[in-house]
């Protein structure tokens, strides 16, 4: 319903002290009408609240109006004693004080309208208000205020009448001050101020006209127009207050759906994610376990059309690792565990190794895949993480590549002020704009509705906007439609002085193919925990393939008794993280330091499970963390990684 509706359409009920002529609110019976579902409309129950707040705001102004009319009368009977007997003043006190003692205790009485920080709030419990007490309180107070007008208006009147110019002055001068301020008290009830103001108003204008004279009838013009315009003004403030107070309940109505919404849409949220973090935990099961024994097939003696199989599925093992891994990326940036650490490095070298490394993709598709190297180029340092950084300029050119089927891929970057503009140019099919936002969604693609994996899983750039977020590198796009887009990240300049040459990477740790020939008893123990047999065997053959002695357990007290049997002590442990009965890899792994009381055993987690959470807790182990499907040449750098020997501290 319009505000504007709501005098003329709100119901009253019935004693209501309202003046039948007028159309100010009321209450609505106690049942509403009900809506298209059977329940009470919105505006029924805004109509209610709004009724018990403008009373409630009535109730409010008693105090100080009470406390004024106190003050006014006095001052009136202080000026007036010397113009009529004291005696007739006290008389109409007494009668004015029975007024307002009787309004007083109406005051008192709880008929459960909201006060104090309730009432500034707007919070209104209508379960707690007697509706039908609340109808006779607001009959009470029509009622008072006429009995008070009658009070204040014969009297004057007849002050007026009697008085000396000087002193009617005075009376009028008063008698406007008194009309104003009960507007100012009065406006949110409107029955209320008609009650009070016409007794207070027409005997001193009929007093007026009967005096003659054309000053006296001009005052008494006046003074009627002073009531018309009075009401007519006090009418616009009820309806600004009304207008305000529905506001205000549907603003609290939208926001507690909002709440509700928010709440619903968080548990959906939550809900969804929980059930892909198993599903992919699930998934990723079988998925690893294919892995690892492929890359145990590999090492077989096979025919050419056996080989060509295992490659055949080789490669659709590992797309579905590509997306897993996707996914996770997605989840450890979501998670927040991914810590950014930026150095200076020099750029040149970072772009030109992507260059080499995506040629041969951009040459099979008959591109041009080029790098422009400005002046100077050799010496621009930027300061930012280098893995981080890699992965982001990564994803752009493979996308830029996989998108472009004519033309080919420029890679450039250009010195601005403080910062550095890298850009990576394509002359595909470009981008809308209404999609610019919408391509860094997770699975959003242009131009893929079969979803044809050769482009792209969708995840790519949606890497790259939270990659760049979490370095706070902004991120560029210009494009147009059939002629290419323009992708750019601003990152931090460096001093070229602060870059810091790379550490040499030598391999120290065992070579664990010169283990083959070696007794097998006499190979270093790595021990596996997996409740997946699956997944187990393959990885204990995979291990065993690579020259290690593997021992396999589901649990930590399988683990403990497979190393007690195997009669060594393991070089290295690598567990599942989420075992059975809510057991963990982490746990399991320590029953295995405390059994062999050396804590120094590395340890290597490997998770199907990419829920944000799970990722934190594992990362604040500090061990590696691992992801299936784990590549298998992934893995065996892991191990070589972790079987390498640290250096002494102070070296």
């Amino acid at each position: 319903m319009h505000p504007k509706n709501f005098h003329e359409s709100a119901a009253r009920p019935a004693g209501s002290c309202a003046n039948p002529h007028m159309t100010s609110p009321s209450p609505p019976p106690s049942h509403f009408a009900p809506g298209p579902s059977g329940r009470p409309t919105t505006v029924r129950a805004h109509e209610q609240d709004i009724y018990v707040a403008r009373l409630g705001a009535l109730r409010a102004q008693m105090p100080s109006s009470l406390t004024g009319s106190v003050i006014a009368a006095l001052l009136i009977v202080g000026v007036l004693r010397e113009a009529f007997p004291l005696r007739d003043l006290l008389i109409w006190f007494g009668a004015f004080a029975s007024t307002i003692a009787w309004r007083a205790v109406e005051y008192t009485r709880d008929v459960g309208l909201p006060r104090g920080r309730a009432r500034r709030t707007g919070r209104i419990d209508l379960q707690r208000i007697d509706m039908g007490a609340l109808r006779r309180w607001e009959q009470r107070q029509c009622a008072a205020a006429f009995v008070t007008g009658l009070v204040w208006g014969i009297p004057y009147a007849m002050w007026l009448y009697q008085a000396p110019l000087a002193y009617q002055m005075f009376i009028i001068t008063a008698l406007i001050i008194l009309g104003t301020i009960a507007i100012q008290a009065y406006s949110i009830h409107l029955p209320l101020l008609m009650l009070f103001h016409v007794p207070f108003y027409v005997p001193i204008i009929i007093v007026m006209v009967m005096l003659g004279g054309s000053i006296s009838v001009t005052l008494a013009a006046g003074i009627a127009t002073y009531l018309v315009f009075g009401i007519l003004f006090a009418y616009l403030i009820s309806r600004v207050q009304i207008d305000s107070l529905r506001l205000r309940f549907e603003n609290d109505e939208l926001v507690a759906r909002l709440a509700v919404e928010r709440d619903a849409a968080e548990r959906s949220n939550l809900a969804k994610s929980q059930f892909l973090a198993a599903a992919s935990h699930d998934l990723r099961q079988p998925v690893h376990a294919l892995g690892l024994y492929l890359d145990v097939l590999r090492q077989q003696p096979l025919v050419g059309r056996s080989r060509e199989l295992v490659d055949a599925i080789g490669r659709a093992t590992t797309a579905m690792g590509q997306l897993f891994n996707g996914l996770l990326n997605i989840s450890r940036l979501d998670a927040g565990v991914i810590r950014p650490q930026p150095i200076a490095l020099l750029l040149a070298p970072v772009i030109e190794q992507l260059a080499l490394e995506y040629t041969p993709q951009a040459d099979a598709k008959g591109l041009a895949l080029r790098v422009h190297r400005p002046r100077g180029a050799a010496a621009q340092a930027v300061r930012s993480d280098p893995v981080l950084l890699e992965r982001i300029l990564r994803n752009l050119i493979d996308n830029a590549i996989r998108h472009t089927e004519a033309g080919g891929v420029l890679v450039g970057w250009r010195r601005r002020g403080g910062a550095v503009r890298i850009e990576v140019w394509d002359t595909g099919v470009g981008i809308a704009e209404a999609d610019h936002d919408k391509i860094f969604l997770e699975f959003h693609q242009v131009g893929n509705p079969e979803r044809d994996r050769a482009k792209g899983l969708g995840l790519g750039l949606a890497i790259v906007r939270r990659t760049a977020d979490l370095l706070r590198h902004p991120m560029g796009l210009r494009s147009a439609q059939g002629r290419g887009s323009v992708f750019a990240l601003t990152v931090p300049a460096a001093d070229i002085a602060d870059v810091r040459p790379a550490p040499d990477a030598t391999d120290g740790g065992a070579d664990p193919a010169s283990t083959d020939g070696a007794d097998p008893a006499r190979r270093p123990l790595v021990c596996v925990i997996d409740d997946d047999i699956e997944n187990l065997q393959g990885m204990c053959a995979l291990l065993e393939a690579w020259g290690y002695r593997a021992a396999g357990g589901a649990s930590g007290e399988r683990i403990v008794e497979a190393a007690v049997q195997a009669g060594c002590k393991p070089v290295l442990i690598v567990s599942d993280f989420r075992l059975r009965d809510n057991e963990t890899g982490i746990a399991a792994a320590e029953r295995l330091h405390e059994e062999f009381a050396d804590d120094a055993i590395p340890v290597i987690l490997v998770s199907g499970d990419t829920d944000p959470q799970r990722i934190v807790q594992a990362s604040a182990r500090g061990w590696p963390l691992l992801h299936k499907p784990v590549n298998p040449p992934l893995l065996r750098r892991a191990v070589e990684q972790a079987l390498r020997p640290t250096e002494p501290p102070g070296r």
